[in-house]
């Protein structure tokens, strides 16, 4: 069990921020059942879909989540190791306050980072939060996306809008990306379902 309050703080003021998103007008195609995009284009890379799956919290969905890569891979420490372009895309799927998602995100994060990253990742988690700004509710259609490029780092983008400067720090997209490839991840079917395992 993890004792770091200054890290706990962080996430919790960081994380519901990375939420403030416009609404997603082509939402149509992110809906449960619905097909994603196979491919896209990720700066100079085509990235092909990975999987995509839904998280859901009780009976619905909460959002559903699609990954892209530039080549199939079936094992988080494959995703994680690929020195390729990267793409994590969410689409809430449902309303729900950014304090209940920022909740659930930074409990997640802390399940599946170690101490030492969490405390190194701490200043920038509170440059999201200055980034990104407030957001109380999150609505149907709200999307993000994290990006990460080879030697351009770790971006953040709501409805294809560039936030902030992209992160440099080499551990950013990693830990971001195990809160869903993670070994505690939020939903073990969308773990599954992200490395193409549909059951």
């Amino acid at each position: 069990m993890k004792h770091l309050s200054f890290t706990t703080l962080a996430l919790s003021c960081a994380l519901p921020f990375l939420f403030a998103a416009a609404p997603l007008h082509a939402a149509d195609a992110e809906r449960p059942g619905a097909a994603w995009q196979p491919t896209l284009q990720s700066g100079a890379a085509t990235l092909q879909l990975n999987g995509a799956g839904v998280r859901r919290q009780g009976a619905s969905g909460l959002y559903t989540a699609g990954l892209y890569l530039d080549q199939k891979l079936a094992t988080p420490d494959a995703v994680l190791a690929n020195a390729g372009a990267k793409q994590l895309r969410v689409v809430m799927l449902r309303d729900v306050s950014a304090d209940q998602m920022g909740d659930l995100l930074a409990r997640g994060m802390l399940a599946n980072a170690s101490d030492e990253e969490l405390l190194r990742l701490a200043p920038l988690l509170f440059r999201l939060g200055e980034i990104l700004g407030g957001q109380k509710q999150l609505a149907a259609g709200d999307s993000f996306q994290i990006d990460w490029q080879p030697g351009a780092g770790t971006a953040i983008r709501i409805n294809g809008q560039l936030r902030g400067e992209p992160f440099s720090e080499p551990e950013a997209f990693g830990v971001m990306l195990r809160l869903w490839l993670g070994p505690q991840p939020a939903d073990g079917a969308l773990k599954n379902a992200l490395l193409g395992q549909q059951t």
